[in-house]
Protein backbone atom coordinates (compact mmCIF):
# COMPACT_ATOMS: atom_id res chain seq x y z
CA UNK A 1 0.00 0.00 0.00
CA UNK A 2 1.32 3.43 -0.95
CA UNK A 3 1.51 5.89 1.93
CA UNK A 4 2.47 9.55 2.38
CA UNK A 5 2.80 10.90 5.92
CA UNK A 6 3.23 14.48 7.16
CA UNK A 7 4.08 15.19 10.81
CA UNK A 8 4.93 18.02 13.17
CA UNK A 9 5.45 18.60 16.89
CA UNK A 10 5.12 21.64 19.13
CA UNK A 11 5.81 22.60 22.74
CA UNK A 12 4.49 25.51 24.78
CA UNK A 13 7.49 25.96 27.06
CA UNK A 14 10.24 23.51 26.19
CA UNK A 15 10.78 21.28 28.14
CA UNK A 16 8.25 20.40 30.82
CA UNK A 17 5.45 22.51 29.40
CA UNK A 18 2.45 21.29 27.39
CA UNK A 19 3.17 19.98 23.92
CA UNK A 20 1.38 18.36 21.02
CA UNK A 21 1.86 16.49 17.78
CA UNK A 22 -0.03 16.45 14.51
CA UNK A 23 0.03 14.05 11.57
CA UNK A 24 -1.68 13.56 8.23
CA UNK A 25 -1.74 10.02 6.83
CA UNK A 26 -2.62 9.64 3.16
CA UNK A 27 -3.06 6.20 1.56
CA UNK A 28 -4.24 4.73 -1.71
CA UNK A 29 -6.47 1.72 -1.18
CA UNK A 30 -7.11 -1.29 -3.40
CA UNK A 31 -9.99 0.50 -5.15
CA UNK A 32 -7.69 3.34 -6.22
CA UNK A 33 -9.17 5.83 -3.75
CA UNK A 34 -6.83 8.26 -2.02
CA UNK A 35 -7.90 8.48 1.61
CA UNK A 36 -6.63 10.73 4.37
CA UNK A 37 -6.76 10.84 8.15
CA UNK A 38 -5.62 13.45 10.68
CA UNK A 39 -4.10 12.49 14.03
CA UNK A 40 -3.14 14.64 16.98
CA UNK A 41 -2.32 14.39 20.65
CA UNK A 42 -1.11 16.44 23.57
CA UNK A 43 0.86 15.97 26.79
CA UNK A 44 0.94 18.36 29.76
CA UNK A 45 4.68 17.80 30.41
CA UNK A 46 6.89 17.13 27.40
CA UNK A 47 9.46 18.52 24.96
CA UNK A 48 9.41 19.62 21.34
CA UNK A 49 11.59 16.70 20.23
CA UNK A 50 9.36 14.14 21.94
CA UNK A 51 6.36 15.60 20.16
CA UNK A 52 8.18 15.47 16.80
CA UNK A 53 8.80 11.77 17.45
CA UNK A 54 5.22 11.15 18.60
CA UNK A 55 3.85 12.59 15.36
CA UNK A 56 5.79 9.98 13.39
CA UNK A 57 4.92 7.20 15.85
CA UNK A 58 1.20 7.93 15.79
CA UNK A 59 1.17 7.88 11.98
CA UNK A 60 3.17 4.64 11.74
CA UNK A 61 1.03 2.92 14.36
CA UNK A 62 -2.05 4.02 12.42
CA UNK A 63 -0.87 2.40 9.16
CA UNK A 64 0.11 -0.64 11.21
CA UNK A 65 -3.64 -1.24 11.64
CA UNK A 66 -3.82 -2.16 7.92
CA UNK A 67 -2.07 -5.44 8.69
CA UNK A 68 0.19 -5.27 5.64
CA UNK A 69 3.52 -3.62 4.72
CA UNK A 70 3.34 -0.09 3.36
CA UNK A 71 5.77 1.90 1.23
CA UNK A 72 6.11 5.65 1.06
CA UNK A 73 7.53 8.89 2.43
CA UNK A 74 7.44 10.64 5.81
CA UNK A 75 7.75 14.42 5.64
CA UNK A 76 8.89 16.26 8.78
CA UNK A 77 10.35 19.69 9.52
CA UNK A 78 12.41 18.20 12.37
CA UNK A 79 16.11 17.75 11.65
CA UNK A 80 16.23 15.76 14.87
CA UNK A 81 13.94 13.12 13.36
CA UNK A 82 15.02 13.19 9.72
CA UNK A 83 18.78 13.30 10.34
CA UNK A 84 18.58 10.35 12.70
CA UNK A 85 17.82 8.23 9.64
CA UNK A 86 19.44 10.26 6.85
CA UNK A 87 22.76 10.43 8.73
CA UNK A 88 22.53 6.93 10.26
CA UNK A 89 22.51 8.21 13.84
CA UNK A 90 19.87 5.66 14.74
CA UNK A 91 21.98 2.77 13.44
CA UNK A 92 25.03 3.93 15.39
CA UNK A 93 23.01 4.45 18.56
CA UNK A 94 21.77 0.87 18.40
CA UNK A 95 25.23 -0.52 17.69
CA UNK A 96 26.69 1.43 20.61
CA UNK A 97 24.05 0.36 23.12
CA UNK A 98 22.03 3.59 22.92
CA UNK A 99 24.85 5.96 23.78
CA UNK A 100 26.03 8.86 21.64
CA UNK A 101 29.51 9.38 20.23
CA UNK A 102 30.25 11.47 23.31
CA UNK A 103 29.25 8.50 25.52
CA UNK A 104 26.08 10.18 26.77
CA UNK A 105 22.79 8.24 26.92
CA UNK A 106 20.60 8.82 23.88
CA UNK A 107 17.70 11.05 24.83
CA UNK A 108 14.15 9.82 24.23
CA UNK A 109 15.27 6.21 23.80
CA UNK A 110 11.79 5.01 24.76
CA UNK A 111 10.25 6.83 21.81
CA UNK A 112 13.03 5.92 19.37
CA UNK A 113 12.53 2.21 20.15
CA UNK A 114 8.77 2.58 19.81
CA UNK A 115 9.25 4.34 16.47
CA UNK A 116 11.57 1.61 15.18
CA UNK A 117 9.09 -1.10 16.16
CA UNK A 118 6.27 0.69 14.32
CA UNK A 119 8.53 1.32 11.30
CA UNK A 120 9.88 -2.24 10.99
CA UNK A 121 7.19 -3.76 8.69
CA UNK A 122 7.29 -0.87 6.26
CA UNK A 123 9.61 0.66 3.69
CA UNK A 124 9.58 4.39 4.39
CA UNK A 125 11.86 7.26 3.40
CA UNK A 126 12.28 10.32 5.64
CA UNK A 127 12.40 13.74 3.99
CA UNK A 128 12.86 17.16 5.56
CA UNK A 129 10.61 20.12 4.73
CA UNK A 130 11.12 23.66 5.92
CA UNK A 131 8.70 24.56 8.70
CA UNK A 132 6.49 27.66 8.58
CA UNK A 133 7.14 28.08 4.85
CA UNK A 134 3.56 27.81 3.56
CA UNK A 135 3.82 24.07 2.94
CA UNK A 136 0.09 23.23 3.25
CA UNK A 137 0.36 19.84 4.97
CA UNK A 138 3.13 20.99 7.29
CA UNK A 139 1.10 24.06 8.23
CA UNK A 140 -1.92 21.86 8.94
CA UNK A 141 0.15 19.50 11.11
CA UNK A 142 1.46 22.50 13.03
CA UNK A 143 -2.12 23.65 13.62
CA UNK A 144 -3.07 20.20 14.91
CA UNK A 145 -0.01 20.05 17.17
CA UNK A 146 -0.39 23.49 18.72
CA UNK A 147 -4.15 23.04 19.17
CA UNK A 148 -3.54 19.76 21.03
CA UNK A 149 -0.89 21.40 23.22
CA UNK A 150 -3.24 24.24 24.08
CA UNK A 151 -6.14 21.88 24.73
CA UNK A 152 -4.27 19.63 27.14
CA UNK A 153 -2.83 22.70 28.91
CA UNK A 154 -0.16 23.02 31.58
CA UNK A 155 -0.62 21.07 34.78
CA UNK A 156 1.13 20.75 38.14
CA UNK A 157 0.09 17.10 38.07
CA UNK A 158 2.96 15.05 36.63
CA UNK A 159 0.57 12.10 36.14
CA UNK A 160 -1.99 14.06 34.08
CA UNK A 161 -3.29 11.97 31.20
CA UNK A 162 -2.36 12.76 27.59
CA UNK A 163 -4.88 13.68 24.92
CA UNK A 164 -5.29 11.73 21.66
CA UNK A 165 -7.58 12.62 18.76
CA UNK A 166 -8.19 11.23 15.27
CA UNK A 167 -10.47 12.17 12.39
CA UNK A 168 -12.36 9.73 10.22
CA UNK A 169 -10.85 8.60 6.94
CA UNK A 170 -11.89 11.01 4.18
CA UNK A 171 -11.40 11.21 0.45
CA UNK A 172 -8.37 13.34 -0.34
CA UNK A 173 -8.73 14.00 -4.02
CA UNK A 174 -12.20 13.95 -5.58
CA UNK A 175 -13.63 17.15 -4.15
CA UNK A 176 -16.88 15.26 -3.52
CA UNK A 177 -18.20 13.21 -0.64
CA UNK A 178 -17.74 9.50 -1.30
CA UNK A 179 -19.85 7.01 0.59
CA UNK A 180 -20.08 3.70 -1.24
CA UNK A 181 -21.93 1.99 1.57
CA UNK A 182 -19.20 -0.67 1.65
CA UNK A 183 -18.18 0.26 5.19
CA UNK A 184 -14.52 0.08 6.10
CA UNK A 185 -11.78 -1.06 3.78
CA UNK A 186 -8.99 -3.36 4.90
CA UNK A 187 -7.34 -2.18 8.10
CA UNK A 188 -10.28 -0.06 9.22
CA UNK A 189 -10.20 2.67 6.55
CA UNK A 190 -13.67 3.74 5.40
CA UNK A 191 -14.45 4.31 1.77
CA UNK A 192 -14.77 7.99 2.65
CA UNK A 193 -17.27 10.09 4.50
CA UNK A 194 -16.20 13.58 3.55
CA UNK A 195 -13.69 15.24 1.27
CA UNK A 196 -11.00 17.85 0.93
CA UNK A 197 -10.66 20.12 -2.08
CA UNK A 198 -7.95 18.69 -4.35
CA UNK A 199 -6.21 22.01 -4.86
CA UNK A 200 -5.50 22.16 -1.12
CA UNK A 201 -3.70 18.84 -0.81
CA UNK A 202 -2.57 17.63 -4.22
CA UNK A 203 0.86 19.31 -4.03
CA UNK A 204 3.80 18.84 -1.66
CA UNK A 205 5.05 22.41 -2.18
CA UNK A 206 3.17 25.58 -2.92
CA UNK A 207 4.05 27.17 -6.23
CA UNK A 208 4.79 30.52 -4.61
CA UNK A 209 6.75 30.58 -1.37
CA UNK A 210 7.33 34.03 0.13
CA UNK A 211 10.91 35.10 0.54
CA UNK A 212 12.23 34.43 4.03
CA UNK A 213 14.76 36.50 5.88
CA UNK A 214 18.21 34.90 5.71
CA UNK A 215 19.44 33.30 8.96
CA UNK A 216 21.69 35.49 11.10
CA UNK A 217 25.21 34.24 11.72
CA UNK A 218 26.36 34.64 15.32
CA UNK A 219 29.98 34.08 16.32
CA UNK A 220 30.20 32.07 19.55
CA UNK A 221 33.24 31.39 21.74
CA UNK A 222 32.78 28.52 24.18
CA UNK A 223 34.46 29.18 27.51
CA UNK A 224 33.57 25.73 28.81
CA UNK A 225 34.04 22.31 27.21
CA UNK A 226 31.47 20.73 29.54
CA UNK A 227 28.29 22.18 28.09
CA UNK A 228 26.37 21.21 24.96
CA UNK A 229 26.89 23.43 21.96
CA UNK A 230 24.15 25.90 21.05
CA UNK A 231 21.61 24.66 18.55
CA UNK A 232 19.37 26.72 16.23
CA UNK A 233 15.89 26.80 17.78
CA UNK A 234 13.41 24.20 16.57
CA UNK A 235 10.55 25.18 18.88
CA UNK A 236 7.72 27.40 17.77
CA UNK A 237 8.64 30.11 20.30
CA UNK A 238 12.12 30.43 18.73
CA UNK A 239 14.12 30.55 21.99
CA UNK A 240 17.62 29.08 22.41
CA UNK A 241 18.54 27.20 25.59
CA UNK A 242 21.48 28.27 27.75
CA UNK A 243 23.18 25.97 30.24
CA UNK A 244 25.03 26.28 33.51
CA UNK A 245 28.79 25.96 32.95
CA UNK A 246 29.46 25.18 36.62
CA UNK A 247 28.21 23.10 39.52
CA UNK A 248 26.44 25.42 41.94
CA UNK A 249 25.31 24.82 45.52
CA UNK A 250 22.99 27.52 46.84
CA UNK A 251 21.30 28.04 50.17
CA UNK A 252 17.94 29.76 50.40
CA UNK A 253 18.46 33.50 49.91
CA UNK A 254 21.88 33.18 48.23
CA UNK A 255 22.72 35.35 45.21
CA UNK A 256 24.98 34.05 42.45
CA UNK A 257 26.12 34.99 38.96
CA UNK A 258 26.03 31.61 37.22
CA UNK A 259 28.39 31.16 34.28
CA UNK A 260 26.66 30.22 31.04
CA UNK A 261 29.95 29.25 29.39
CA UNK A 262 29.64 31.36 26.23
CA UNK A 263 30.66 34.69 24.78
CA UNK A 264 29.11 35.95 21.54
CA UNK A 265 29.47 38.64 18.93
CA UNK A 266 25.93 39.62 18.02
CA UNK A 267 25.14 41.19 14.64
CA UNK A 268 25.11 44.97 14.47
CA UNK A 269 21.74 46.38 15.49
CA UNK A 270 20.70 43.38 17.58
CA UNK A 271 20.66 42.53 21.28
CA UNK A 272 20.05 39.31 23.23
CA UNK A 273 17.23 38.98 25.76
CA UNK A 274 17.83 36.36 28.47
CA UNK A 275 14.96 35.01 30.57
CA UNK A 276 14.36 31.93 32.75
CA UNK A 277 12.94 28.81 31.16
CA UNK A 278 9.37 27.89 32.10
CA UNK A 279 10.72 25.03 34.24
CA UNK A 280 13.58 26.92 35.92
CA UNK A 281 11.82 27.72 39.18
CA UNK A 282 10.13 24.31 39.39
CA UNK A 283 13.39 22.40 38.80
CA UNK A 284 15.92 24.57 40.64
CA UNK A 285 14.03 26.95 42.93
CA UNK A 286 15.80 30.04 41.57
CA UNK A 287 14.54 33.30 40.11
CA UNK A 288 16.46 35.60 37.79
CA UNK A 289 17.49 38.66 39.78
CA UNK A 290 17.11 41.13 36.93
CA UNK A 291 14.01 39.35 35.60
CA UNK A 292 14.95 40.08 32.00
CA UNK A 293 18.61 40.27 31.02
CA UNK A 294 19.78 42.28 28.03
CA UNK A 295 23.14 41.77 26.27
CA UNK A 296 23.93 44.38 23.64
CA UNK A 297 26.37 43.79 20.80
CA UNK A 298 29.14 45.87 22.41
CA UNK A 299 29.59 43.01 24.90
CA UNK A 300 31.53 40.96 22.37
CA UNK A 301 35.08 40.27 23.59
CA UNK A 302 36.69 36.88 24.20
CA UNK A 303 36.27 37.35 27.94
CA UNK A 304 32.73 38.77 27.90
CA UNK A 305 31.22 35.71 29.55
CA UNK A 306 27.44 35.50 29.67
CA UNK A 307 26.08 34.97 33.18
CA UNK A 308 22.69 34.58 34.81
CA UNK A 309 22.12 36.50 38.08
CA UNK A 310 19.95 34.34 40.34
CA UNK A 311 18.47 34.34 43.83
CA UNK A 312 17.77 30.97 45.47
CA UNK A 313 14.30 30.66 46.95
CA UNK A 314 15.22 27.32 48.55
CA UNK A 315 18.34 25.21 49.05
CA UNK A 316 19.27 23.89 45.64
CA UNK A 317 21.95 22.27 43.49
CA UNK A 318 22.53 23.08 39.83
CA UNK A 319 24.73 20.74 37.80
CA UNK A 320 27.00 21.53 34.89
CA UNK A 321 25.03 21.46 31.63
CA UNK A 322 21.63 21.92 33.29
CA UNK A 323 19.42 24.13 31.13
CA UNK A 324 18.57 27.09 33.35
CA UNK A 325 17.62 29.92 30.99
CA UNK A 326 17.04 30.82 27.37
CA UNK A 327 17.61 33.69 24.99
CA UNK A 328 16.51 35.14 21.71
CA UNK A 329 17.89 38.08 19.78
CA UNK A 330 15.84 41.09 18.80
CA UNK A 331 16.42 44.16 16.69
CA UNK A 332 17.45 47.08 18.85
CA UNK A 333 14.86 49.77 19.46
CA UNK A 334 15.10 52.63 16.95
CA UNK A 335 16.11 56.14 17.99
CA UNK A 336 13.32 57.91 19.85
CA UNK A 337 12.20 61.52 19.96
CA UNK A 338 9.99 62.61 22.88
CA UNK A 339 7.61 65.39 21.93
CA UNK A 340 5.95 67.27 24.78
CA UNK A 341 2.26 68.02 24.33
CA UNK A 342 -0.61 69.51 26.34
CA UNK A 343 -3.10 66.85 25.29
CA UNK A 344 -2.84 63.26 23.97
CA UNK A 345 -6.17 63.40 22.10
CA UNK A 346 -7.22 59.92 23.23
CA UNK A 347 -9.67 58.48 25.77
CA UNK A 348 -8.37 57.39 29.19
CA UNK A 349 -8.44 53.61 29.61
CA UNK A 350 -8.20 53.77 33.39
CA UNK A 351 -7.02 51.19 35.90
CA UNK A 352 -3.67 49.46 36.01
CA UNK A 353 -2.85 46.41 33.90
CA UNK A 354 -5.75 43.97 33.86
CA UNK A 355 -7.86 46.34 35.98
CA UNK A 356 -8.41 48.58 33.00
CA UNK A 357 -11.86 48.92 31.48
CA UNK A 358 -10.86 47.56 28.05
Amino acid sequence: MKVIIFTDGAARGNPDGPGGYGAIVRVQNAQGQTLEKELSGGYPHTTNNRMELMGVIAALEEIGRFGEPCQGVIYSDSRYVVDAFAKNWITNWQKNGWVTSSKAPVKNQDLWTRLLKALAPHKMTFRWVKGHADHPENERCDQLATAAADKVGWSFDDTAAPLTQASEWVSAGTGETEDTGEGRQKGGAPAGTSARKPETYQTFQTSQTPEKEAPLKIRVRYLSDQIDKLQPPTNSANWVDLRSAEDVELKKGDFRLISLGVAMKLPEGYEAHIVPRSSTYKNFGIIQANHHGVVDNSYCGDGDLWRMPVIAMRDTHIHINDRICQFRIERRQPDLIFEETEHLDSEDRGGFGSTGVQ
